[in-house]
């Protein structure tokens, strides 16, 4: 009612004091959201595997680089998510009945856990991009639960 009786009065005072609030809150919030951006990857021109919950990335990360894409990637917390992609190929390959776990990387790589629905009749060995809802479980360990596997494109 006060911002509306200045405006109105056209004393505007009240006007500069908000939009100077505005400005001090916004710049806050995009300090606050900086570091979030640039571990989804955009600050970036190449935007890399990670995206925001249900978005594609990017691009995969190959085996050789998933530890070091993930050193400053901290698994989100509650409900957050955010989606990372990998590609390479399957050291395992293994069907419960309900779920499947397919395994992408082995040692000295960081490997990666997609957990899934399906084997889609992949076979250890077989080159794969595995994309799902990041959790961080060790420096050199990645499981995405819920994921997706794909065939490279040729």
């Amino acid at each position: 009612m006060r911002l509306l009786k200045h405006c109105v009065t056209g004393t505007g005072q009240g006007m500069r004091n908000m939009l100077r609030k505005g400005s001090a809150i916004l710049l806050t919030l995009t300090a606050a959201i900086m570091p979030f951006q640039a571990a989804l990857g955009q600050s970036r021109l190449d935007k890399g595997p990670f995206a925001p919950a249900e978005m594609i990335p990017e691009r995969p990360a190959l085996c050789h680089e998933i530890e070091d894409v993930i050193r400053n990637v901290p698994t989100p917390s509650g409900l957050d998510r955010i989606d990372f992609s990998a590609v390479g190929a399957l050291s395992l390959v293994h069907f419960e009945g309900v779920l499947a776990y397919m395994g992408v990387c082995n040692e000295p790589d960081a490997k990666v856990l997609c957990v899934t629905y399906s084997t889609n009749d992949l076979n250890v060995g077989d080159t794969v991009i595995v994309t799902g809802s990041y959790r961080k479980m060790a420096a050199n360990f990645v499981i995405l639960d819920p994921c997706l596997t794909s065939r490279p494109e040729p």
